[in-house]
């Protein structure tokens, strides 16, 4: 069906993220054989639909809680490798560790399989510097949510919240960033996502024209 959609209204997916992970993440578990073989499947399915990149969300209940999670899924991932390598994707981790604790965390993992999701809103409602996170990790960032939140607070709108875009844009500009810019703003009030939708992508417009950052 998804092939037949993509092809009908010329959609080419490139990432996927796992929001389901965060229900039953296979790292938290030890009898966790299906899930891993659910992970396995989702990977094979994603090759099949030109799927490069897959998005792992450590954070809420994925969240990495302490130094025995993470060794274990940092294994979890080793083991793993070959069978995401012959499978030609790119495993992606949003997380919500400090720069420098996540910086350490990605390095462990081979660059050419495992990336990062930068999400602007985690970042800004967890009050960290955007400067800082592109000087400790930029380079490995494969992919970006755009979003606005308040600090320690919910998603806004863009530009509503503490989201420092101009130095978001800027630093993508300084790593030479190519990949998506996928839109995960808040929704509606009033049930009107797709004028939300329009109001957002305007602000981005008006946003990255000020800055001279090609569209």
């Amino acid at each position: 069906i998804i092939k037949r959609l993509k092809k009908k209204y010329s959609i080419n997916i490139q990432s996927l993220t796992g929001d389901h992970f965060m229900q039953k993440p296979f790292w938290k578990v030890s009898n966790n054989f299906q899930l891993l073989n659910d992970f396995k499947n989702l990977i094979i399915s994603c090759k099949k639909l030109k799927i490069k990149y897959i998005i792992i969300p450590l954070v809420d209940n994925g969240s990495l809680k302490n130094k025995k999670e993470e060794l274990y899924f940092i294994s979890i991932c080793k083991k793993l490798s070959n069978f995401i390598k012959k499978n030609k994707v790119q495993i992606i981790f949003e997380s919500d560790y400090p720069p420098l604790k996540l910086k350490n965390f990605i390095k462990k993992l081979d660059k050419r399989l495992f990336g990062i999701n930068y999400d602007s809103g985690n970042s800004a409602s967890l009050n960290y510097d955007v400067d800082n996170e592109f000087k400790l990790y930029g380079k490995r960032i494969l992919n970006v949510h755009i979003k606005d939140r308040k600090k320690y607070g919910k998603t806004v709108r863009l530009g509503q919240g503490n989201a420092n875009l101009k130095k978001l844009f800027k630093n993508l500009k300084n790593i030479n960033y190519k990949g998506n810019l996928i839109l995960q703003t808040a929704r509606s009030k009033n049930n009107k996502d797709i004028d939300e939708i329009k109001i957002n992508l305007e602000y981005l417009k008006n946003l990255t024209k000020r800055l001279n950052v090609q569209q």
